[in-house]
């Protein structure tokens, strides 16, 4: 027959029990909690980009593409068709003013100059020969005029003599009315050789006058000739760096190709292109930010904008504050930022991957979560974006691309 159980017994075995169930209960309870937090979207911070969003000023800028070129650079260009006969000097040799580059075979221009010069030395032939002829019909008519005068000082003697004997009735009438006739006609013909004279002289000033600019004409195609020869012997005019020149000895330029360039390799400007959709915005005088490749940035000034638009890009120069930065090197790139607006005392953050609209959606850093909040920005520089409305000054932010979380509300940070 069976024992009853001690109810101290039954009781050790209830609680025993009912420990385990508990037990049990909070392992379960545990374990779920346990797989909500592993399933919870995370990221270490190591891995993004946080940043604290602050008061300052924004820069609103338009980024073009451009390249370091010498401030100053001359062109040489040939000044003649003709071959070349000498190459002086190589790319890259450093030149001073007055250095021969390369000589060009000019005997045809030669010939021209001096066809040139004989036609200067026939024109001054021609002109000394219609002086002495008008000078020579001048000098006929003059005369003519003096030995007229004498004719009509003797007919106006005769014409009063006449009248006189008439008068005593020593003359007949008829004979005075004669000496009177002929002394009026010698009066008319002296005023037609003096009418003459004076439009023998317009006509000789005239004559020597058209005379003397075919002459200036000449003597003028003669020195430009005699000029082109001296250029044929291309120099440099300034000192600097022979940065190109053409490379064939006997190659054929013509008139106005580009054969050298020389370059002050000591201070430089900046080349660079836009494209024609923000061509309205640029302006002479607006300040911009030169970026090299170092990551050093010089300030400058837009200089000139090319009216021109070609293959939908604009051209305009930058003149940099400091021309003679040491690490400005010929053409390399740089990228160039306009300054088209400021904003100052505005809520800011570092750029970084942000300003994808004008609105979008970045995690807010609240302890140990980053959690999603929409913001509103304003004007976009390349180093700062204005936000305008969506998070507070001091909070920070994850600046990086987080296009692999869209959707995600909230991030575990580890």
């Amino acid at each position: 027959m069976d024992r009853e159980i001690a109810p101290e017994v039954r009781r050790r075995r209830i609680v025993r029990r009912v420990a385990v169930a508990i037990i049990a209960v909070a392992a379960v309870v545990f374990s779920f909690a346990a797989t909500i937090q592993w399933l919870r979207p995370s990221i270490h911070r190591s891995d993004i980009r946080i940043a604290r969003v602050e008061r300052g000023s924004v820069d609103a800028t338009l980024q073009a593409s451009g390249t370091i070129v010498p401030l100053v650079e001359q062109v040489v260009s040939s000044p003649v068709e003709a071959r070349v006969l000498r190459i002086g000097r190589h790319a890259g040799d450093r030149v001073h003013a007055g250095d021969e580059l390369l000589t060009l075979d000019t005997a045809s221009t030669r010939l021209d100059a001096e066809r040139l010069r004989e036609r200067v030395a026939q024109k001054e032939s021609e002109s000394a020969q219609l002086r002495l002829h008008v000078d020579e019909d001048v000098a006929t008519l003059a005369a003519q005029i003096e030995q007229k005068k004498l004719d009509v000082q003797i007919l106006h003697y005769t014409s009063d003599q006449k009248s006189k004997l008439r008068e005593a009735g020593l003359a007949s009438e008829q004979e005075a009315l004669a000496a009177a006739a002929a002394a009026k006609k010698s009066d008319i013909e002296l005023r037609q050789l003096e009418d003459a004279l004076a439009r023998s002289k317009r006509s000789r000033d005239a004559q020597l006058a058209g005379a003397q600019m075919d002459l200036n004409i000449a003597r003028r195609e003669h020195e430009a000739s005699e000029h082109q020869l001296q250029l044929a012997m291309l120099r440099a005019e300034r000192d600097g760096v022979l940065t190109s020149i053409v490379s064939e000895e006997g190659a054929t330029v013509r008139r106005g190709d580009i054969l050298a360039r020389v370059a002050d390799l000591s201070s430089f400007r900046v080349a660079a292109t836009i494209s024609d959709l923000h061509a309205a915005k640029l302006a002479p005088g607006m300040r911009a930010r030169v970026k090299l490749a170092e990551g050093r940035i010089l300030g400058g000034s837009i200089t000139a904008v090319d009216p021109r638009i070609e293959g939908g890009v604009v051209r305009f120069t930058v003149a940099l504050d400091e021309p003679a930065y040491p690490s400005l090197r010929n053409n390399i790139r740089a990228d160039v930022f306009v300054i088209t607006g400021v904003r100052t005392n505005t809520l800011r953050a570092p750029r970084g991957a942000l300003g994808q609209g004008s609105s979008e959606d970045l995690f807010v850093v609240r302890g140990d979560k980053a959690v999603r909040r929409n913001v509103r920005y304003g004007i976009v520089g390349d180093d700062f974006i204005e936000i305008l409305d969506g998070v507070h000054e001091r909070d920070e932010v994850v600046i990086s691309n987080m296009n692999d979380y869209a959707g995600v509300k909230e991030l575990r940070l580890k």
